[in-house]
């Protein structure tokens, strides 16, 4: 009973900032979210390299943090650009596989995975949270809904009447029951969401759950190969009850990208 207080304490705490942030602005939401990138940097870091090989986890860390701002910088300070961060992004892959190559890695290849994989797969998703507030803080506020709608739809269908499981050996107790409930849930709130949140239009609002449904098992499933892949149950011990960041942000991390990529991008 003390670690489900615990659990349902954290949780509340990390709604409350989310959501507090989004409404507050692009530079409040950017400042909650960069010691997540940089947590998120670390535990990612232990994650993919064994310790014999891995780089200074500072390396990890400090990469993460620049590619954060870099990205996160273009909707927040005037003048900076898209095509500079993008420079600014190819001078930190540059400058960090000197240090990488310079330390005679076993395979540089791997090494050189690891930080794009920092950059692409924790910066970046994190340092798109302020761009999603250039309409205001709605399109942010209805994608964490959306996510966690989709969340709690999994996890409800599944324990009722899950009985065909998705991808065993990597998530045992996920099924093909639990995400189509998580999927038709998350619709469900979309139209909720079309109907007051018209800062995105109705349709976008459909596709978009469709969106969070798919890529946030994606993500899910990936942050739990990983861990199996290391022998771990938790990426780390930073949120009381739930585990590391990566725990917590695992379906955000392929899903927010995604849904800014279909809101804001050409098509």
């Amino acid at each position: 009973m003390s670690e489900l207080v615990t659990r349902a304490l954290t949780g509340a705490a990390y709604v409350a900032l989310t959501l507090g942030a989004a409404w507050a602005g692009p530079w409040t939401t950017a400042l909650l979210f960069a010691p997540a990138c940089a947590i998120g940097a670390r535990e990612l870091h232990r994650l993919y390299w064994n310790e014999q090989e891995a780089p200074p986890v500072g390396l990890s860390m400090t990469i993460a943090v620049l590619a954060y701002a870099a990205i996160a910088g273009v909707a927040l300070v005037p003048g900076w650009s898209v095509a500079a961060a993008a420079v600014t992004l190819a001078g930190l892959l540059v400058a960090a596989s000197i240090v990488l190559m310079r330390a005679g890695p076993p395979t540089p290849a791997a090494a050189f995975g690891g930080i794009a994989l920092i950059i692409g797969y924790i910066a970046l998703p994190f340092a798109l949270t302020p761009h999603m507030l250039a309409n205001g803080p709605f399109p942010l506020i209805g994608f964490f809904l959306l996510l966690w709608m989709n969340d709690t739809g999994a996890y409800l269908v599944g324990r009722a009447i899950g009985r065909t499981k998705l991808m065993p050996t990597v998530s045992p107790k996920k099924t093909i029951e639990g995400l189509v409930g998580g999927i038709l849930l998350t619709m469900g709130v979309a139209w909720w969401l079309a109907g007051g949140f018209t800062a995105v239009a109705p349709l976008d609002w459909v596709v978009c759950a469709g969106i969070v449904g798919l890529t946030g098992t994606v993500g899910d499933l990936l942050e739990s190969a990983f861990k199996r892949a290391r022998g771990v149950k938790d990426s780390g011990r930073v949120l009381p009850g739930h585990g590391g960041i990566l725990d917590r942000f695992d379906g955000f991390l392929i899903a927010l990208p995604a849904v800014y990529a279909w809101l804001y991008l050409p098509r």
